[in-house]
C-alpha cells in the first residue's frame, strides 16, 4: 500500500456518516491522518482550532454548505489551505473557487490521486 504522509490532518466533511466512515477508513489505510465532521458547523468549529493539509468537503449539506465553509475558510487566515469540493451536480461548480471538484460516485483512486496532488509539499 503507497503512503502520502503529510504533516496536517485532512479534514473530511460531509453529513452522510456512511460516507464519512468510508473516506475516513480508505485515507487512514493509505497512510493519511484524518479528522472528520458531520455537517458544515462542525467543520468550521474544527478549521478554526486545528491546521489542515486539505479539508474535502461535500457541497449540499442541510445548515452550512460546502460553499459557505469554503467562504468561511478562504476570509480567514487559512485561506491558502486546498479545498475539494464533492458533489453529485459537479456542472454548478464550474466556476467555483474549489482547488478541484470531485464529482459523486468517484473511485477511490481518483480521490487517493488527487489528495496526493493536494497535498504535495
Amino acid at each position: 500500500m503507497k503512503s502520502y504522509p503529510t504533516a496536517n490532518p485532512i479534514l473530511v466533511i460531509d453529513d452522510e456518516a456512511s460516507i464519512l466512515m468510508l473516506l475516513e477508513r480508505i485515507l487512514s489505510r493509505n497512510g493519511y491522518a484524518v479528522d472528520t465532521a458531520a455537517n458544515g458547523e462542525e467543520g468550521i468549529r474544527k478549521i478554526e482550532n486545528n491546521e489542515y493539509s486539505l479539508i474535502l468537503t461535500d457541497i449540499e449539506m442541510s445548515g452550512i454548505s460546502g460553499d459557505q465553509v469554503l467562504d468561511y475558510l478562504r476570509n480567514t487566515i487559512k485561506k491558502s489551505t486546498p479545498v475539494v469540493g464533492m458533489s453529485g451536480t459537479p456542472w454548478l461548480l464550474d466556476q467555483s473557487d474549489f482547488d478541484a471538484v470531485l464529482p459523486k460516485p468517484y473511485h477511490m483512486k481518483e480521490l487517493l490521486d488527487l489528495v496526493s496532488q493536494l497535498t504535495e509539499k
